[in-house]
C-alpha cells in the first residue's frame, strides 16, 4: 500500500506550528485518507526547499524526534576523530602549499598544480568539513543561511578544483 502525503499548512503563515492535518492518497485502495500528524517546526536546519520567508525550518513529527542520538563517548570518539583529521589535512595542506611557494626551486608546473590541490583539500577542511560535522551531530545548523550557501559553494568549488586540477595534471604529463 502506497500513500502519498501532501502537506495541507502553510508554513509560510505558521513558521512554528503544532499540528499539520495531512491528506493522503491511498493509491493502491483509490481512496482518500485524512493523516493528523503533529509536527515541532522549531528546530531550524538549511534545505533550500523548506526555506520559507528568509529563515530555514524543519518540521519533524513529535514522537520521532531525533532517533540518531548518539552516546555521549561515541560524540566523543568523532570529535576526536574529525578534528583529528581536520588538523592534519589543514596542517599537512598549510605545508605543502608554504614549501612550494617558499623556494624557488620548488616551484615546478607539476609542483603548482599539487599547490592548487592543497589549496582546494584545505579549504574544504577548514570551511566545510568542521560546520557540516557538527550539522550531523546536532542535527541543527547554526552558522544561518549565508553561510549554508557558502558551504555548499565550497564543497562544490572544491571538488570542480580538485578534479579539473587532476585532469590538468594528467595532461602535462
Amino acid at each position: 500500500m502506497e500513500l502519498i502525503a501532501e502537506p495541507i499548512l502553510d508554513l509560510e503563515s505558521s513558521a512554528n506550528a503544532t499540528s499539520v492535518l495531512t491528506a493522503a492518497h491511498d493509491w493502491w485502495n483509490n481512496t482518500d485518507v485524512n493523516l493528523d500528524v503533529h509536527m515541532n517546526c522549531s528546530r531550524t536546519f538549511c534545505p533550500t526547499d523548506n526555506f520559507t520567508n528568509g529563515t530555514c525550518v524543519e518540521c519533524l513529527p513529535d514522537d520521532v524526534g531525533n532517533k540518531y542520538n548518539l552516546p555521549w563517548w561515541n560524540e566523543l570518539i568523532w570529535y576526536v576523530v574529525f578534528m583529528g583529521m581536520v588538523i592534519v589535512a589543514t596542517g599537512g595542506n598549510t605545508i605543502v602549499i608554504w614549501i612550494v611557494l617558499a623556494d624557488q626551486r620548488m616551484r615546478t608546473v607539476t609542483n603548482i598544480f599539487l599547490v592548487n590541490l592543497s589549496v582546494a583539500d584545505a579549504m574544504v577542511s577548514t570551511l566545510n568539513v568542521v560546520f557540516n560535522f557538527t550539522y550531523m551531530l546536532n542535527l541543527n545548523w547554526r552558522f544561518g543561511f549565508v553561510y549554508c550557501k557558502i558551504s555548499q559553494f565550497v564543497s562544490i568549488l572544491s571538488i570542480c578544483a580538485s578534479v579539473f586540477t587532476l585532469m590538468a595534471i594528467s595532461f602535462d604529463r
